[in-house]
């Protein structure tokens, strides 16, 4: 295994040296091409939202608090924490969960007693999956610390979210990318990982606010809708191929 690795990074120093450039979706990823010591230029374009994805998809709101995460789980990524404080805070709303569950995870969510408050689905179609986030009270967002190495994800679903202009929950690390740009946009609030209690207060909170009326969409402001959208990420990338031709 170790001499498949050390080919491995023998093969990925050989391309960094002979590539124009290197673009990297986040600065973390940055800093590891980094290492590699390539001898073109290294530069991050992150992910960007696709605004026109939810055209023509609305929120209706519902009298029951409805908390959505699309996608599937894989290495690290945890939805006990999460589920654990639904089950503390006694509160009924439910929290669906669309795409990939694995099955430890929905074995443990049975003995946690969540009944109706929890709603498992299996995949479903891009466009419908659209829907759900747009048409939810709230989306749940799931970045593990993955012993450091979670403070810089900055995935594509990140930016679908704050496309969706529905509050986030974000329990992700909260001195990484993502909380950073979920606060810099005001898209949502944020909550440790691996923090049941701090997780708890922001779902509460949420939900206080829903009960109160005061659960609004969360648009961007115009300047922060130019600067993360799709086309402008690909402006950038054309301005760099244009640079190196």
């Amino acid at each position: 295994m170790r001499l498949k690795e050390k080919g491995a990074a023998a093969v990925a120093r050989a391309v960094a040296r002979r590539a124009d450039a290197i673009v990297a979706v986040s600065d973390a990823i940055a800093a590891e091409a980094a290492v590699l010591e390539p001898t073109g230029e290294l530069v991050t374009i992150a992910n960007g939202c696709d605004f026109d994805d939810f055209s023509g998809l609305e929120y209706h709101r519902s009298e029951r608090f409805r908390i959505t995460h699309t996608g599937s789980f894989f290495g690290k990524r945890d939805p006990r924490p999460f589920l654990t404080a639904l089950h503390d805070s006694g509160l009924h709303g439910v929290a669906r969960f669309i795409g990939g569950f694995r099955s430890a995870d929905r074995e443990w969510a049975e003995e946690l007693g969540l009944g109706d408050r929890l709603e498992l689905h299996p995949y479903v179609p891009r466009r419908r999956s659209l829907e759900l986030q747009r048409d939810s009270e709230a989306l749940l967002l799931l970045i593990p610390e993955a012993a450091g190495r979670g403070r810089g994800v900055l995935s594509g679903k990140v930016f679908e979210y704050i496309a969706a202009e529905r509050p986030i929950l974000a329990v992700v690390p909260p001195d990484g990318a993502a909380a950073k740009l979920i606060e810099e946009t005001q898209a949502g609030v944020v909550a440790p990982p691996e923090d049941v209690d701090a997780i708890r207060a922001a779902l509460t909170g949420l939900v206080e606010r829903h009960r109160a009326g005061t659960l609004n969409g969360t648009p961007l402001a115009p300047a922060d809708r130019e600067r993360l959208s799709r086309v402008r990420r690909s402006e950038e990338l054309a301005d760099l191929l244009r640079s190196l031709a």
